[in-house]
């Protein structure tokens, strides 16, 4: 059984789930439903079941009745392992199968802002992470390797349960360049923003940058695609936003089903979050199609990133370093550009590539089977 907060961030992962399947495993997914379920349960034909939970919710009499229906579905269909994705999965779900002594694997895909917090939330959010992987058959993969510094140093799991992966992976055959490169006759560059357009994943330095940039390079583009919720006061306010495109700083084509071709007409794949990632998802597709990387130099963003080979690293928060970077960009000419996004292609297939993801579960779920798993890294070792 394999679960996340959301079905969108299952069907992302519809390659791990086919390989599972073509393993040999029965897939079992569970989720807070969404448009994406129904792919999930017609196009990959895995059972799906619906689990009600608000991803970003801090109530507790919410995540004591997640806890209770994890434990009931676990308890009623005994899977022989479960894989746990996001935050409350890998607490309560985490939790319900050791209770079990179901054998429980755990992908922390960035910490979010509950590691810079202070207060009671981040001591009851460790404390619950503490118990739930200090059961004997609960392992976990981290997604970078500050995250897994930040538990070790913490006493959060035991250094032997651990490995690190390269994020989530892409699938380098599908995301691929131009076979031609981008020939766009456009006069400007374009840059693309492409996340939820929370204040902590960069948009409003995105937007600063693009205002100081237009007066020097009226033709510059700057696209945005996303999810956003206006009623949320962690995304950009509706102000901010309705200013930036009334201006023309931006272009938002809202939360699109398909990022190619936003990325392949794009110059520049630009990401200056101070979110503590994993290693997000839009880097890598940007890496894979050929793109140069803009990123902060933060947790998890940095990673697919050799500043001055592939792109360059900006300081997080910071309009005046990202500024920097997108003129850098902006003034290389187009075979200095074109030789970034080689570099780029090359680090997504050699370092970021999902087989190494898909080899990782399959490896360790059979040498749980197999009862030979007495050190979660002997397997391939840390990644």
């Amino acid at each position: 059984m394999i679960s996340a907060n959301k079905s969108w961030n299952l069907y992302n992962r519809k390659r791990l789930l086919n390989a599972l399947k073509g393993a040999g495993w029965t897939v079992i997914a569970l989720a807070s439903p969404d448009d994406l379920a129904e792919k999930i349960r017609d196009e990959l034909d895995i059972e799906f079941i619906p689990l009600p939970m608000q991803g970003d919710s801090t109530k507790v009499s919410e995540d004591i009745r997640l806890f209770f229906q994890y434990l009931s579905i676990y308890r009623k269909r005994k899977p022989f392992a479960a894989l746990h994705i996001n935050n409350k999965p890998n607490i309560y779900g985490a939790l319900a199968a050791s209770l079990l002594r179901i054998p429980s694997i755990s992908n922390i895909a960035g910490l979010g802002i509950i590691a810079d917090k202070t207060g009671i939330t981040p001591k009851i959010v460790f404390s619950l992470y503490r118990l739930a992987l200090s059961f004997p058959k609960s392992y976990v993969f981290f997604q970078n390797r500050d995250d897994r510094e930040f538990f070790l140093e913490r006493h959060l799991v035991r250094e032997e349960k651990t490995a690190v992966l390269p994020g989530s992976g892409i699938d380098v055959s599908a995301f691929t360049p131009d076979e031609e490169g981008n020939q766009s006759d456009r006069k400007g560059i374009c840059f693309l923003f492409s996340s939820r357009l929370l204040v902590s994943k960069g948009i409003e330095q995105y937007i600063e940058a693009a205002s100081q940039i237009k007066s020097e390079y009226p033709d510059t583009e700057f696209d945005v695609i996303g999810e956003y919720d206006s009623d949320n006061p962690i995304f950009i306010s509706p102000e901010k936003l309705e200013s930036a495109r009334n201006t023309g700083l931006i272009t938002y084509y809202g939360n699109v089903p398909d990022v190619k071709p936003f990325i392949r007409k794009a110059d520049c794949v630009v990401l200056p979050s101070f979110y503590r990632e994993g290693v997000p998802r839009v880097l890598l597709e940007g890496a894979a199609m050929g793109k140069p990387l803009i990123a902060a130099d933060s947790v998890g963003t940095r990673e697919p990133v050799e500043d001055g080979q592939n792109g360059f690293l900006v300081a997080p928060e910071d309009t005046g370093s990202l500024l920097e970077g997108m003129l850098r960009i902006i003034r290389a000419s187009r075979s200095e550009r074109s030789e970034m996004g080689r570099k780029s292609r090359h680090i997504a297939e050699t370092r970021f590539s999902d087989t190494i993801i898909l080899e990782s579960y399959i490896g360790r779920l059979s040498l749980i089977k197999e009862g030979k798993l007495d050190r979660f890294q002997d397997y391939n070792g840390v990644l």
